[in-house]
């Protein structure tokens, strides 16, 4: 093998070696949290809007269903979200928990799993602490981390 190439090939393996680890070094395990406030459209779809880091502000809309549980008082909910930041971004989310349907209150864990743009290869997971309101408004606070 001839300098040149040899030369040749030291720089596209340096190069290839910075693009590979700089991809990886995006990625980072992020604290992540939530306020916002949303209205049930039907019994089981919603839609809302808030404040997120690295979302900013952003709309959402999801999905729910409830089951029974052993307790007659607490429903189990299992859910999707999909959350529209500003710039047109989704962030992709299921949500699974309870409602106590004497007091209003929810927790859950909303766990992210994909979405477009910057959050394609997001996952992470949260606690979801919320209360359900009068004619289906529901106002959530979420605290957890994320990595994308």
């Amino acid at each position: 093998m001839n300098r040149f190439t040899s030369h040749l090939l030291c720089i596209v393996c340096t190069l290839v070696s910075l693009l590979a680890f700089s991809t990886q070094a995006a990625a980072a395990v992020r604290p992540y949290a939530a306020r916002g406030t949303a209205q049930f459209t039907s019994p089981s779809d919603f839609v809302g809007s808030g404040q997120a880091t690295h979302l900013g502000r952003y709309s959402e809309a999801g999905h729910v269903a409830f089951s029974p549980t052993s307790d007659p008082t607490v429903l189990h909910v299992d859910g999707s979200i999909v959350y529209t930041a500003a710039n047109g971004h989704e962030l992709h989310a299921t949500v699974s928990g309870e409602l106590n349907a004497v007091t209003g209150a929810i927790t859950a864990t909303v766990t992210y799993a994909s979405g477009t743009g910057r959050f394609a290869t997001a996952h992470g997971s949260a606690n979801l602490a919320g209360q359900l309101g009068p004619q289906g408004t529901i106002s959530v606070r979420v605290r957890g981390t994320i990595d994308y």
